[in-house]
C-alpha cells in the first residue's frame, strides 16, 4: 500500500503514504491523504502471483501485509506475515498529539531491527530526526525535514554521526498525491528519480524510476489497473504490469471499517 507521512527502515527515507472525511481529532489524517474512503481500521492486503493471462494464482510466501489505523485515520502498526502465518516483520509507530509521525520500532521475528525517532519545534512541525541500529547505536541524524499541509515530508537531508553528509532527498506534489521523488549523494548528484502518475480517484497508475549508476542510467516504469472496489470505493484488487505490459502481480485487499457506536 502507499504510504503518507515517512519512516525509516535502513537509513533511507520511504514514504508511509478520503473523498469522505473521517471523524478525526488530529490535524494530519494518512487515510484523507491517500484517498482512502471510510473510517478504516485495518487493511490486509495479500500478493499473489500470476499465470500468462493475467490471472491470479497462488498467493505469493511472502508476505501478507496488514496495517492498524487509529481513529484519527494515522497507521499504528505495519506488520508482514507468511502465508504458513508466521509474522516476519513488524513496525509500531508513535504519533505527535497533532498526527504526524514521531517514532517508529521495526522488528524482525520478533527481535528489533532499527528505530527511528523526531523532534518537534514549537509549532509541532518535524525538527531533527534520529536513525538506531539493533543496539541503539546511532547510525544517521537528519535535518532539513520538511511537510506538506498533508503532513506528507517534503525533504530531508541525513548525516552520518560524525556529521559528514549522506544522502538527500526532495519530493514533489499535486496536492496530496506524490508525483516526484529525487534523491541525491552527499556530492549533490542525482541518484534516482521517481515519478507518479494518478488517475481521476486519486490512485497511482504509473509510476517510473530512473536508476543513475556509476556507469549507465537504468529506467524502469511500472503500471497498475484497479480491477475492483468496495462499496465505500477502496480499491480491493489491483493488477501491476512491467513495462512490457505484463501483467506481474495480483495484490487484493480486505478492509475493516470501524464500526461506529450507537448514540
Amino acid at each position: 500500500m502507499k504510504k503518507s507521512g515517512f519512516l525509516l527502515c535502513t537509513g533511507i527515507f520511504l514514504m508511509i503514504s478520503c473523498n469522505q472525511q473521517n471523524s478525526s481529532k488530529t490535524k494530519y489524517n494518512e487515510l484523507l491523504s491517500d484517498n482512502m474512503k471510510g473510517d478504516i481500521q485495518l487493511i490486509e492486503e495479500t500478493p499473489y502471483q500470476v499465470d500468462s493471462s493475467g490471472t491470479a494464482t497462488m498467493m505469493d510466501s511472502c508476505c501478507i501485509t496488514l496495517t492498524e489505523f487509529d481513529v484519527n485515520g494515522n497507521t499504528l502498526k505495519n506488520s508482514e506475515k507468511e502465508s504458513s502465518g508466521t509474522v516476519k516483520s513488524a513496525s509500531v509507530f508513535t504519533r505527535h498529539e497533532n498526527g504526524l509521525f514521531a517514532s517508529v520500532l521495526n522488528t524482525e521475528k520478533g527481535k528489533t531491527k532499527n528505530s527511528f525517532k523526531l523532534s518537534f519545534d514549537e509549532s509541532g512541525s518535524w525538527n531533527t530526526g534520529e536513525a538506531f541500529d539493533s543496539s541503539g547505536k546511532l547510525e544517521f541524524y537528519y535535518d532539513g525535514i520538511g511537510h506538506n499541509e498533508f503532513g506528507q515530508v517534503t525533504s530531508w537531508i541525513q548525516h552520518k554521526p560524525d556529521s559528514s553528509l549522506g544522502v538527500s532527498a526532495n519530493l514533489k506534489y499535486n496536492k496530496n498525491l506524490q508525483t516526484e521523488m529525487t534523491m541525491k549523494d552527499s556530492s549533490g548528484k542525482v541518484m534516482n528519480t521517481t515519478t507518479s502518475k494518478y488517475n481521476d480517484q486519486g490512485e497511482q497508475i504509473e509510476t517510473t524510476n530512473v536508476n543513475v549508476g556509476k556507469d549507465s542510467t537504468t529506467t524502469k516504469t511500472t503500471t497498475f489497473k484497479y480491477d475492483t472496489h468496495d462499496e465505500q470505493g477502496n480499491w480491493t484488487q489491483r493488477t501491476t504490469f512491467d513495462e512490457k505490459g505484463k501483467a506481474t502481480k495480483v495484490v487484493k485487499r480486505v478492509y475493516t471499517y470501524r464500526v461506529k457506536k450507537a448514540g
